[in-house]
């Protein structure tokens, strides 16, 4: 910096590439604020323009986006500027904008404080490809300011992603692509691009799981080909699926081409044993869509236990057992929001009926190549199965596990000669004899 005739003569310099959108110039009296945060062994320097009669907000603010920078440098990655620096300046366009190592906003609102701070990462240092990709912007950020709360006032986490999914599902379409970049209002559709997008986000966390969500999540923002460059959703997708080993094909195509999102019913009742017979059906909210193939949490609860149980649900009317424990009196669907969906039904159905370790063998006489063995309330864990013809010759035997569900086990007959045979049954305290003809 020179000094001539009382004016100051700046010099700037980027250490790192910068898209051109990204640069501004804002000139008036500014108040400059001095802060830093230590980032691994570097404590980087940040540095606040401010109106001077905001001098004070801007000051008790500051230092959430310093907290917000160490999540996001310990979840994201580095910081992606590094070598130089990060800052404020504040504008009176409404709203803020990303511009590199500088953020212009319009007041110290911690939202939009670490919305614009996570477009450092998502933005800046990855910038979309073209604008049907913009949630790769605006999703990520949005998710990230999510994230800061998440990590800071996890007491209001649940009510946020309510409010989030509301938005969303006030209509029944939309998509995240963008599929009409020649309309400015629906590139920057607050509910498909920032909202809906940051919600795709959110479930591909739920999808991989945290370690390989943000593993996967790192190696996306280093990748050569797309650091301080340019990117596609497909390049998002093959490193996810680089880390997980996970095709997220049909995720993608679901929820990032397709609209809308499901609605589901949930039908459960108990056996004897507190083991839940689930079946799972939903509808979509718009034809794009046939069927959301999600994990699918769901919450059993008594007055005083509860206990969750998550579903691979890829198929209406799909049928799942779980290991209560407990006799549970209610079921919440998906209860911290992780599945973007409206209407959620859950149905009680009557108590399985059934006596402990009821055993039958049908159909009698069998004309196909099985017979089926259906358990109820099995007490013991495992139970010893062994046939004989008529004139006790062992044919065949075979062990299998009762955990506490209702068990329908297809037993093979197909080389069985047509006449009568004994199933015994060997079970701790259990011995029983069935009879299986076969035609």
């Amino acid at each position: 910096m020179n000094q001539t005739m009382g004016l100051q003569e700046l010099h700037f310099r980027h250490r790192y590439p910068i898209a051109s959108y990204l640069v501004a110039i804002a000139v008036t009296n500014y108040k400059i604020l001095n802060h830093s945060v230590q980032l691994g062994s570097v404590n980087l320097p940040m540095i606040t323009y401010c109106y001077p009669e905001d001098e004070n907000s801007f000051q008790q603010n500051t230092s959430k986006v310093l907290e917000a920078l160490s999540i996001y440098h310990q979840y994201f990655g580095d910081y992606p500027f590094i070598k130089e620096r990060y800052g404020h300046t504040q504008f009176s366009w409404g709203g803020g904008m990303e511009h590199q190592t500088n953020s212009f906003i319009t007041s110290p609102n911690v939202s939009l404080m670490a919305h614009e701070l996570g477009h450092q990462w998502f933005g800046d240092k990855i910038t979309c490809g073209s604008w049907q990709d913009i949630w790769l912007n605006e999703g990520f950020a949005t998710y990230l300011s999510n994230f800061y709360f998440e990590k800071t006032d996890p007491a209001g986490h649940l009510n946020r992603m309510k409010s989030l999914s509301n938005s969303i599902t006030s209509l029944p379409g939309g998509s995240v692509w963008v599929d009409d970049t020649t309309n400015v209002g629906r590139i920057f559709s607050s509910r498909l691009s920032y909202n809906k997008g940051s919600y795709l986000v959110h479930m591909l966390r739920w999808v991989l799981g945290d370690t390989l969500f943000f593993s996967g999540i790192r190696q996306y923002m280093s990748d050569p080909k797309l650091a301080y460059g340019f990117a596609r959703t497909d390049d998002l997708k093959k490193n996810l699926e680089q880390i997980s080993n996970k095709d997220l094909s049909e995720f993608f195509k679901d929820w990032f081409m397709g609209q809308g999102y499901p609605s589901y019913t949930v039908k459960w009742t108990q056996n004897r044993n507190n083991w839940a017979k689930i079946t799972v059906s939903q509808i979509t909210s718009h034809p794009s869509v046939s069927y959301f193939e999600m994990p699918l949490a769901l919450r059993f609860k008594s007055g005083t236990q509860e206990k969750t149980v998550v579903v691979n649900n890829t198929k209406n009317n799909e049928l799942f057992w779980g290991d209560i424990g407990f006799k549970a009196d209610t079921v919440i669907i998906d209860p911290e929001y992780w599945v973007l969906s409206k209407n959620n039904v859950s149905v009680k159905e009557p108590t399985l009926a059934g006596l402990v370790n009821e055993i039958k063998v049908y159909p009698v006489p069998a004309t196909s190549s099985s017979v089926t063995l259906s358990i109820k309330n099995p007490v013991e864990k495992t139970m010893l199965l062994r046939i004989f013809n008529v004139a006790g010759q062992l044919i065949s035997k075979q062990q299998i596990n009762t955990p506490g569900r209702d068990e329908e086990i297809q037993i093979n007959i197909s080389k069985f000669s047509a006449g009568v045979y004994l199933l015994r049954i060997d079970a701790g305290d259990l011995k029983s004899t069935l009879h299986i003809v076969k035609k």
